[in-house]
């Protein structure tokens, strides 16, 4: 009997690696559940061959339809979490699920009382690394978060730079973490269309100029500020670029980052979109730029890199945690040490240096069609499960 595979991220964390992932495995053949609850921001469709549990939070979605309260909406998905947890326990007994795997940790002491009852009834649990812990984390997440690492069967790292971290931070063995890449979002953003008129928009504003880009959410961690430290800079090594930044805030002062960008910036010289990105916005977005900058004072990986690269945009990012790794440099990019304004202007220069740049937007759609392929990753994450899962999991 073929074995099922859960697939769990309760808040629904990675909407858009998560369908890919989901998608790339249904493709193989693999029976695949996936536990998760409604997205917040949009539409997700829901990937061909794939069994849906939005079982998650149904109480505070209801509520969100009457109330925009966020301390009410955070109170009901406490108390609904632990009874959530409770049904997905009984299904994975009925179903006789062989392998569950976590997205994401949503309660690091709750997820880890669930792992340990997951493992008692024979099931195997692999947990998916995104981030060695919480990007803000603080000192207790290190033993809360070991307590998972030491649970779980299986480790799948994104990069060699987690890997390593949860290695020597949490004294995982090498042989149980996998290092699998994080692809590119081309099965699911191809389900969208796009915003034609927004990208025409840019490009009559940017009247030909070269865009160069900070594409995604905005947080203290990611260093937008260095990089529109470096708008002046960029513009002393090369004529007349136009400087694209869209994404919400997620932690920050909106009306701070504004000011900030007016301070470094001409108007004319400037689009700013600061909001939640749909899809087709995105795309629209992705259609127009010339270069992705990632000015990153810490990170582990991003999928944007891999997301530019299939957009043929070339990217550059600091070397901090596993960005370098993700980067060809001089090759699918530029990598620039971290903080440091003077080295982001010199790079977005060096793309347009001759053939630069045609060659590196060439090799950056090469390595998302190969180094960053689904169709492998789904084979890799799948040889995981098989080598997890028990021989008695599995019926549905």
């Amino acid at each position: 009997m073929k074995q099922t595979y859960l697939i769990i991220d309760a808040c629904q964390f990675t909407p858009n690696y998560n369908y890919n992932l989901l998608d790339a495995l249904a493709r193989r053949g693999e029976r695949v559940v996936y536990a998760t609850t409604k997205f917040a921001h949009g539409y997700i469709p829901d990937p061909q061959g794939v069994k849906i549990l939005r079982c998650f939070f149904p109480l505070a979605r209801l509520v969100s339809r009457v109330t925009s309260s966020g301390p009410v909406r955070r109170l009901l998905r406490a108390v609904e979490y632990p009874a959530n947890l409770i049904f997905l326990l009984t299904y994975v007994l009925i179903r006789r699920i062989a392998v569950v795997h976590f997205m994401w940790v949503t309660s690091p002491w709750l997820d880890y009382r669930v792992i340990r009852l997951l493992k008692l009834t024979g099931c195997r649990v692999v947990y998916t690394a995104h981030n060695p812990f919480p990007h803000e984390h603080k000192a207790s997440d290190i033993r809360k978060y070991s307590r998972i690492y030491e649970s779980v069967d299986h480790v799948i790292a994104l990069v060699n730079y987690t890997r390593n971290e949860v290695a020597t931070h949490f004294g995982v063995p090498s042989e149980k973490i996998s290092v699998i890449p994080h692809g590119d979002y081309e099965a699911l953003f191809s389900q969208y269309g796009c915003n034609d008129g927004l990208a025409q928009k840019v490009r009559q504003k940017a009247a030909g100029r070269r865009i160069i880009s900070f594409l995604g959410s905005i947080r203290p961690y990611k260093g937008l500020d260095v990089f529109i430290e470096a708008f002046p800079l960029i513009r002393r090594r090369m004529s007349d670029p136009f400087f694209l930044v869209a994404g919400s805030v997620l932690i920050g002062d909106k009306k701070e980052l504004e000011k900030r960008l007016s301070q470094n910036c001409t108007a004319d010289d400037l689009w700013v979109d600061i909001r939640f990105l749909p899809v087709a916005d995105l795309k629209a977005y992705l259609s127009v730029i010339d270069v992705l900058v990632q000015p990153y004072r810490s990170a582990s990986q991003s999928g944007n890199t891999v997301m530019a690269y299939s957009a043929g945009v070339p990217v550059i990012s600091t070397d901090v945690g596993g960005l370098g790794e993700m980067i060809e440099n001089g090759k699918t990019g530029y990598v620039v040490a971290p903080k440091d304004p003077d080295a982001i202007g010199n790079a977005v220069a060096k793309c347009f240096e001759g053939d630069n740049y045609v060659r590196m937007s060439h090799n950056a759609r090469q390595a998302a069609a190969k180094k960053f392929s689904w169709d492998k990753i789904a084979e890799q994450t799948a040889v995981v499960y098989q080598n997890s899962g028990n021989a008695t999991g599995g019926a549905e």
